[in-house]
C-alpha cells in the first residue's frame, strides 16, 4: 500500500514504512559526532522529503484550507508528529497563520508536535476498560517493553499511553495500535503484542484475531432487521418528489438520534429553504460519549442505509456534496466504507445523474477525526 492511499485517501500504511522524520533526525544526530557536513546534508534530505510529501497532499486538494485536518492527519502518520517545518509549509501554502495550525494540532489528541514511537500504543481509559483491568495491562506492557507511560522509548521504537475511549467498551480491554483497534486484551495478548513490537512486526502483520470487532447487538428491532439502502428510497424520491418525501417523513414523526430528538422533516425543510450558494449533507460519526458505540454498529453493518439516507437528504435539500466525519478511533472502518461508496457509484446510486436522473448529482467524501469529542 502506498503512503497516499488515493487522491483523497488516508496514509494508513505510513507508520509501517518507517518514521522518516525521527529516523533521519536520529541519523543526523549520530553523524554530528562524526562529520558536521553530513549532518547538514541529512537534515536537508529530511526537509526535502517532507516538502515533497506535503506538496503532493496539497496539490491533491488544490491547496484547500478546509482540508487542514486531513493534511495534518497524513503528516502525523507519515512522521509520527507534525514537524515545525511542515507547519511553516502549510502556513505558506494555505495562507493560514502558524498559530492557527498549531491550535488545530493542540486541540486533537492524535496530533503531536514531537515524535511518537514507531509503534504508538494507546490503551482505552474508558471507565468500562478500567473496570476490566486496563491500567494493569498497560503497566504490564510498559514493563515488558521497558518504557514509561507517555514517553517514547529512547530508541524510538514505541510509545505507550492512554486515550479517553476507543469506542470498543463492549469488548474491552481495548487499545489502538498505530490508530487501529485491538480488542479483547488479556495478559497473553499483551505479552504477544510486546514480542511483536520488539521484533518490529508491522501492525498490519499482527494476528487477525487481534482486530476482530463484533456488533454485540443483543436485541434487534425493526430498523436493524431491515435490509434497505439499495436504492429504494431514491426511487421513491424520483417518484414522489422532494415535497412528497418531506410530507411522508413529517407524517412518520421521524426524529434525530441526538439528545434534542429534533424532527427530521423540519430540519430538512429549513435546509431546503435556506438561501445559500451551496447546501451540504454532513453525517457526524464522531461519537465520543463513554460507553457509546451505536455509530460503529451502523457503519459496520448498515452503512448502505446511512449513505442512502444522506443521498435522500441531498435530493430533498438540493445538496451536491456530502461528508462523513468518521471518528479517528474508527480508522479501521475507512477502507470498508470507501469500498461501499465505490460500489454505490458503480450502481448509479451516487455520483452524477443518480439513477439516470439529469441533475441529480451527489457524492460523499470521508473526513477523519483525530481524537476529540465533536
Amino acid at each position: 500500500m502506498s503512503a497516499i492511499q488515493s487522491v483523497s485517501g488516508y496514509p494508513v500504511d505510513c507508520f509501517h514504512t518507517g518514521r522518516e522524520w525521527r529516523i533521519t533526525c536520529a541519523h543526523a544526530r549520530e553523524n554530528n559526532r562524526i562529520s558536521g557536513n553530513n549532518t547538514d546534508n541529512r537534515k536537508m534530505s529530511a526537509r526535502n522529503k517532507a516538502d515533497n510529501f506535503v506538496t503532493e497532499l496539497l496539490s491533491a486538494h488544490d491547496n484547500d484550507p478546509g482540508m487542514l485536518l486531513q493534511y495534518l492527519h497524513a503528516v502525523q502518520y507519515r512522521y509520527s508528529c507534525v514537524p515545525r517545518e511542515v507547519i511553516e509549509q502549510l502556513s505558506s501554502a494555505l495562507q493560514l497563520t502558524p498559530a492557527h495550525i498549531e491550535g488545530v494540532v493542540g486541540f486533537y489528541a492524535f496530533l503531536h508536535e514531537t515524535p511518537r514511537g514507531q509503534f504508538d500504543i494507546l490503551f482505552s481509559d474508558n471507565i468500562t476498560d478500567n473496570m476490566l483491568g486496563s491500567h494493569e495491562l498497560l503497566q504490564r506492557l510498559c514493563d515488558r517493553l521497558g518504557v514509561e507511560q507517555g514517553v517514547p522509548r529512547a530508541d524510538g521504537r514505541v510509545t505507550v499511553d492512554v486515550t479517553p475511549c476507543t469506542g470498543m467498551c463492549d469488548q474491552g480491554v481495548a487499545l489502538l495500535a498505530n490508530g487501529i483497534a485491538v480488542t479483547q486484551l488479556d495478559d497473553t495478548r499483551v505479552d504477544a503484542i510486546a514480542d511483536l513490537i520488539e521484533k518490529g512486526v508491522a501492525v498490519d502483520q499482527w494476528p487477525h484475531e487481534f482486530f476482530i470487532v463484533k456488533d454485540n447487538i443483543r436485541r434487534r428491532d425493526r430498523m436493524l432487521f431491515s435490509d434497505t439502502g439499495k436504492g429504494e428510497a431514491l426511487h421513491a424520491l424520483l417518484e414522489k418528489g422532494a415535497d412528497g418525501i418531506l410530507e411522508e417523513i413529517e407524517e412518520s414523526g421521524l426524529r434525530g438520534r441526538g439528545g434534542a430528538g429534533f424532527y427530521t422533516a423540519l430540519k430538512w425543510r429549513f435546509c431546503k429553504q435556506a438561501q445559500a450558494d451551496a447546501h451540504y449533507v454532513v453525517c457526524n460519526a464522531d461519537e465520543g460519549e463513554p460507553g457509546t458505540f451505536k455509530d460503529r454498529v451502523l457503519l459496520t453493518s448498515h452503512s448502505n442505509c446511512v449513505f442512502e439516507g444522506m443521498t435522500l437528504c441531498a435530493g430533498v435539500i438540493g445538496a451536491k456534496q456530502g461528508y462523513l466525519y468518521l471518528r479517528g478511533e474508527y480508522l479501521y472502518l475507512r477502507e470498508q466504507l470507501e469500498q461501499i461508496l465505490a460500489i454505490r457509484r458503480q450502481k448509479g446510486l451516487l455520483g452524477r445523474n443518480i439513477l439516470g436522473k439529469d441533475g441529480f448529482d451527489f457524492d460523499i467524501e470521508i473526513h477523519m477525526g483525530a481524537g476529540a469529542y465533536i
